[in-house]
């Protein structure tokens, strides 16, 4: 039989496969890993000269200020949030870091001295600025645990020895859940794993820190304003109508100006910033009502005026819009605030960092990704000439 000859070109085109003396099973895009990296480095590079740079802008000049971010936890899915000691100052003798407690990896097992750097400390009367864990119940504490992060709750992981301060108060303090404080002293180093702590604090005083005032009375402050108070009842209502059909009076609060007070059940911070209050309390997990349509609202919040991340209920101000489409209740809920302010007296200064635009596993996961779209196999011209023409052969 006649061997057939393949209707396609056995060499192809010069420059489109690798010289023959030097053969590749893929074909690599140089461009990309010429010009493509050094840009994705540049803009890695200049996401932390930014960070760096705001850092410097908003240094701390004593504990008076305090700056915080939140902390996610990748694995477990938990979120908290710290104080960031390295905006401290650090020439103030008597203050003591959770980052020099640190250095002290204590083994139960196999117990050490501790280093010089923490021992200085034992028997002096310091301060230590933290989070307050309740070891009895009530809003009055005589005794409790000091932490740099709020990670230790019902769901948080448990600290190691090193993470945390035993105090314990002349006079009981006022508990404050999410909210920093300064607690000042007399610090030991005294070594009880079997009570559960390696450092203690008889405590003198303990003094919150925060950027917001007392919290104003909702009613009070639409009585002073004369701007109505939105009432949650006229869309919980609505959860046991069988038509959905708003009521007239709630018709007519749409594009009005309003206040909305209640908890701050969840945020979205960045460039389009949310904020979800209810007006049942619910900590995320178990405790309290979970949120519904029926009893919350969206806020978005005008920029700086997001609520403090420990601030757990509150009044805000804005424009109420009311959704009359039940089709689009679940994505954008019954009740939106637009143009959203906060309402409250200011305190103390506090700045929250919410850290670099793009956070490490951030670069790293987008690095892996140009990695893979430079590396990844790619079929060969060579490749498909090859099978075309084995192709054909098996024909014959």
């Amino acid at each position: 039989m006649t061997k057939m000859e393949s209707p396609y070109p056995v060499s192809p085109p010069a420059g489109n496969i690798p010289d023959s003396g030097k053969p590749s099973s893929c074909v690599r895009k140089k461009w990309p890993l010429r010009y493509g990296l050094p840009f994705l480095l540049l803009i890695f590079a200049a996401n932390h000269l930014e960070y760096h740079f705001r850092q410097k802008h908003t240094e701390i000049h004593g504990v008076s200020d305090v700056v915080v971010r939140t902390e996610n936890d990748i694995l477990s899915g938990h979120t908290s949030i710290g104080i960031e000691e390295n905006t401290l100052k650090s020439d103030v003798s008597s203050l003591l870091h959770f980052v020099t407690l640190a250095q002290w990896n204590y083994d139960q097992k196999a117990p050490s001295a501790p280093p010089e750097q923490i021992q200085k400390f034992n028997g002096q009367t310091v301060s230590c600025l933290g989070f307050i864990y309740p070891l009895e119940p009530g809003t009055m504490l005589k005794s409790f645990c000091l932490l740099r992060t709020t990670q230790t709750c019902c769901y948080g992981p448990r600290p190691q020895y090193n993470q945390y301060i035993l105090v314990e108060m002349k006079s009981p303090v006022k508990f404050e859940r999410l909210k920093p404080v300064i607690v000042q002293g007399r610090f030991f180093v005294d070594p009880q794993p079997s009570q559960g702590y390696i450092f203690r604090m008889e405590g003198e005083s303990s003094t919150s820190v925060s950027d917001d005032g007392p919290d104003a009375n909702p009613a009070d402050e639409s009585r002073k304003t004369g701007i109505p108070l939105f009432d949650f009842a006229s869309i919980a209502a609505l959860e046991d109508s069988k038509t959905k059909e708003l009521p007239s009076s709630l018709l007519a609060m749409d594009n009005n100006t309003f206040l909305v007070a209640g908890y701050f059940l969840n945020r979205v911070e960045g460039k389009n910033p949310q904020l979800l209050i209810g007006c049942k309390y619910w900590d995320g997990k178990i405790q309290g009502s979970p949120p519904t349509i029926y009893n919350t609202a969206i806020a978005f919040p005008e920029p700086g005026q997001m609520p403090a991340l420990w601030k757990e209920k509150g009044i805000m101000k804005g424009i109420l819009h009311v959704e009359k489409d039940p089709g689009l209740w679940r994505q954008k809920g019954i009740i939106s605030l637009e143009k959203t302010v906060s309402v409250g007296a200011k305190g103390a200064s506090l700045m929250v960092n919410h850290g670099p635009y793009l956070e490490p596993w951030h670069e790293a996961l987008i690095l892996v990704a140009f990695i893979y779209f430079i590396f990844r196999r790619k079929r060969s011209s060579e490749e498909i000439l090859n099978k075309i023409n084995t192709g054909d052969k098996n024909e014959n």
